[in-house]
């Protein structure tokens, strides 16, 4: 697998837009998947894996509190072979400033695995993910 940064904007799609994957990480509120506009600025950092020079996994990072939130993605049918590997991997881009992720509860496989990998829950927010008119806990993690 090949970790590096990018910038293209279809690469990052096909991950962020996998309709498995949209409608996991977007709430109520957001747009439906033909309006998600990506946000590309000097405050975002997109993070890419490759497996035969295909896109199989996504990590974002951008500014958060006192450093930087990140969000990992990896299209369904990689995660099992890869998803650990891309996770370690992608963490490497950082940075020094402390980093932080935002989890709520209806996704306990990614509370869990997040834990598992030095991720730390620092803060719960009451209802701060609404998701098919259903309120869940987010929990706000620091890595390490």
């Amino acid at each position: 697998m090949i970790v590096t940064k990018i910038d293209n904007v279809d690469d990052i799609k096909a991950v962020l837009c996998n309709p498995s994957i949209y409608d996991t990480i977007t709430a109520d509120s957001s747009p439906n998947i033909e309006d998600f506009e990506l946000p590309v600025n000097d405050k975002s950092l997109y993070i890419g894996g490759y497996v035969d020079d295909k896109i199989i996994a996504l990590m974002v990072y951008h500014a958060y509190l006192d450093g930087n939130k990140c969000h990992v993605q990896v299209l369904p049918e990689h995660r099992k072979e890869h998803a650990k590997e891309f996770g370690e991997q992608s963490l490497k881009f950082r940075g020094t400033q402390p980093l932080y992720a935002e989890i709520p509860d209806l996704y306990k496989n990614v509370l869990d695995f997040a834990i598992l990998n030095d991720f730390k829950v620092i803060k719960r927010i009451d209802d701060g993910f609404i998701k098919n008119g259903v309120g869940y806990t987010v929990n706000v993690l620091r890595y390490k």
